[in-house]
């Protein structure tokens, strides 16, 4: 399809303007947005090196402030965060005969994700806006977090059925099955030494500033 006479050109697909566009497309719900998005491994690799980076610069931090085998824990658990999603879904998509459209996807999953970002500001600044002023830490902080963690189940099922073309069961069978799969490593994570418990530090940040 021909662009219309005096319109701008559309970025590149995998060039920086044409993930910008994916993401809004695609955050906001529009189909198209899968098309800007790279096919190749290469691809993958991009969008997955700024969580490798993260990755690794907390790591560091961590190692520095507490070098103890928990330390050590908690840096391996965050790497089986960064790879699960990737791993299995390449499983399931060459599992269902979709193996040819999992870079693409992947590429649009990875970049979305930083989109909870970006709804994590607006949510707080709409909470802010509409929770009545006696409303305590804890209560605003579970509204907070029911938001994003909505956004961020839809948008995940949304990209998933969307980028490897699945029906809207199987695309809730791999949100599914990556949840599954974070919560079998959170339990053998406390259940192996250094008994490591990922649950009780999310549990612990709105009960350290309510005790204030």
């Amino acid at each position: 399809m021909t662009q219309g006479r005096g319109a701008p050109p559309r970025p590149m697909p995998g060039s920086p303007a044409g993930i910008f566009r994916g993401m809004m497309l695609l955050g906001r719900g529009r189909r198209e947005g899968m098309s800007c998005f790279g096919v190749t491994s290469d691809a993958v690799l991009t969008a997955l090196a700024p969580r490798v980076a993260l990755w690794m610069v907390g790591g560091v931090l961590t190692v520095a402030q507490a070098p103890t085998a928990l330390s050590g824990a908690k840096i391996l658990f965050s790497l089986c965060l960064v790879l699960t999603p990737v791993v299995l879904t390449h499983l399931l998509a060459r599992l269902w005969g979709r193996e040819a459209l999992w870079p693409r996807y992947m590429a649009a999953a990875l970049w979305c994700d930083w989109l909870v970002l970006f709804v994590m500001l607006a949510a707080v600044a709409v909470v802010a806006t509409v929770t009545p002023a006696g409303m305590s830490l804890l209560h605003s902080a579970l509204i907070l977090n029911g938001i994003i963690f909505a956004y961020n189940l839809w948008l995940t099922w949304f990209v998933a059925r969307v980028g490897l073309a699945l029906g809207a069961g199987r695309a809730l069978l791999l949100l599914l099955a990556i949840a599954a799969a974070i919560m079998a490593l959170s339990g053998m994570s406390a259940v192996l030494p250094p008994h490591y418990s990922p649950w009780q530090d999310f549990l612990a940040l709105p009960t350290a500033h309510g005790d204030r």
